[in-house]
């Protein structure tokens, strides 16, 4: 089993785009209704929706960062699609920040020490 976040937008191009630029990777598969990304053993899938986008729920979007979080921070502050919540804060894990895609779901950024 491999796990698979799904994210519902109204609007599959902007949000596939959107992602394209934070992860920093192409799509694995595109098309009007379903998008992937393939990143890290897991697919992060786009699902366009024409109605009422699902209710809110408990579900987070959780990143684990690469590289240093300031070096993500420089670059995506550059590029204005990509808003930037709470900057870099100290956890018991390390240290993380805070994203909103285009249909303002908050996407966590972790960095893990030790």
């Amino acid at each position: 089993m491999r796990i698979q976040p799904i994210i519902y937008t109204h609007d599959s191009p902007r949000s596939v785009a959107w992602y394209s630029k934070v992860l920093e990777v192409e799509p694995s598969h595109v098309s009007d209704m379903w998008s992937t990304f393939d990143i890290g053993g897991a697919t992060l899938a786009i699902h366009r929706v024409d109605g009422d986008l699902p209710p809110e729920s408990r579900v987070a979007i959780s990143l684990v960062a690469t590289e240093p979080l300031e070096t993500l921070v420089e670059r995506w502050s550059s590029i204005p699609e990509i808003e930037i919540l709470r900057g870099i804060e100290d956890e018991t894990f390390g240290r993380s920040l805070l994203l909103s895609d285009p249909d303002a779901t908050v996407i966590q950024v972790n960095e893990h020490t030790g």
